[in-house]
């Protein structure tokens, strides 16, 4: 079941103009994943957000897990697009819903600068077999954690990168296309996704890191248990 979280409509949501980054996170310490987002009238908001627990931090590479039953928030309101998931602008009703995390762990890596993260998911034992590419914004550090902007446009790995079988493919070609078309979304910040998107699929066919990397450092400590978002999590600094 779906909670409401009523008072984001009173949390602070503007930007406090600090723009340099905090230091580098230590192994073990609980953030929220945000993405953020101009949102017509209501301004620039807290669209998502995700906790996790950071499994490495540095100027070059960030590596979060989110384990299962972890908090969610996504905006409020009417659902629409291909997959009845796209709230729009207009559509947001000023709150947030909150939700667990479903299904296993997920480790999500990020090369500093580059415009996605890649997922992989745990179940304690082993890998899954899908690979996860989210094409956004470059990640930086915030008080709570780490902000981002989705592109919407993903790209997904299905089986093994390096002895095969291993297919690479598009997800949500279709809402990006609707975004567009509806307005929501530039023909510039199309192009920017589509381009990163082109980019990721390459390094994945190639199987070039990460997906040649070995993530063995990166398996989730069998310790951590569901994170709490963290309180501060609607605030932009």
């Amino acid at each position: 079941m779906t909670l409401r979280d009523d008072a984001t409509a009173d949390a602070p949501q503007t930007p406090s103009g600090n723009a340099s980054e905090p230091a580098p996170f230590e192994r073990g310490t609980a953030v929220a994943i945000r993405g953020i987002h101009s949102y017509g009238q209501h301004g620039t908001i807290v669209g998502f957000a995700v906790a996790g627990i950071v499994v490495a931090d540095s100027d070059d590479l960030t590596v979060v897990c989110t384990p299962a039953g972890s908090a969610v928030r996504a905006r409020g309101g009417s659902g629409n697009g291909p997959n009845g998931r796209l709230v729009l602008a207009d559509d947001w009703n000023g709150t947030h819903d909150a939700r667990p995390w479903d299904g296993d762990a997920v480790v999500r890596v990020h090369r500093r600068g580059e415009p996605w993260s890649v997922w992989r998911w745990h179940d304690g034992r082993d890998w899954s077999s899908v690979w996860y590419g989210n094409l956004e914004e470059p990640w930086r550090r915030s008080a709570v954690g780490f902000d981002t902007e989705d592109w919407t446009l993903d790209v997904v790995g299905e089986g093994d990168p390096i002895d095969g079988p291993w297919e690479v493919g598009y997800k949500d070609e279709d809402e990006l296309a609707w975004l567009l078309e509806v307005g929501a979304m530039s023909s510039g910040e199309a192009e920017r996704a589509r381009l990163a998107g082109e980019r990721l699929t390459a390094i994945a066919q190639g199987a070039t890191w990460p997906f040649d990397a070995d993530w063995t450092p990166w398996v989730p400590d069998e310790a951590w248990g569901a994170v709490p978002m963290p309180v501060d999590w609607r605030r932009l600094n």
